[in-house]
């Protein structure tokens, strides 16, 4: 009978669900670190560090406030291309939102400063979760307007 039990009570716990409160975590701390190190790769200019953080896939999505584009190979190629960064970048603590398992929602704002010109504005970045890490797959940016 005290097997019985314990067995029962060992099936109950393999059979139960996720721990969603502890999946949800790990995933907010991992986009979160993915999201700072993307953030460090701009700082260094580093552009395969910061090429790493993103899906090498067709599915790549870049939104900007005039255009939507698709794919990490023409997003590479002309990150590759250009050997301009911002002068200065201060990027605000994100919000991020977690939306399901292994799929993570983050908007900051930032300040930059590129070429004398200082612009302002909210950037946003889906991460997912990959065997190769949190890598961003939805990347979008706003500027502000001083209409």
């Amino acid at each position: 009978m005290r097997r019985a039990v314990i067995l029962a009570g060992l099936l109950a716990a393999a059979c139960g669900g996720p721990n969603v409160e502890r999946i949800k975590t790990s995933d907010l701390e991992g986009a979160y670190e993915a999201f700072r190190t993307n953030i460090a790769a701009i700082h260094r200019r580093d552009t395969e560090a910061y090429l790493a953080h993103y899906i090498d896939s067709p599915e790549l999505v870049i939104a900007a406030a005039d255009s939507i584009r698709r794919g990490f190979l023409l997003f590479a190629e002309a990150r590759r291309a250009s050997d301009e960064w911002p002068d200065t970048l201060i990027a605000g603590r994100p919000t991020m939102v977690w939306i399901g398992p292994g799929v993570v929602w983050g908007a900051y704002s930032y300040t930059m400063v590129f070429q004398g010109d200082t612009s302002s504005g909210w950037s946003e970045r889906v991460f997912v979760k990959t065997a190769g890490g949190w890598k961003i797959v939805v990347t979008g940016m706003v500027e502000r307007c001083d209409c």
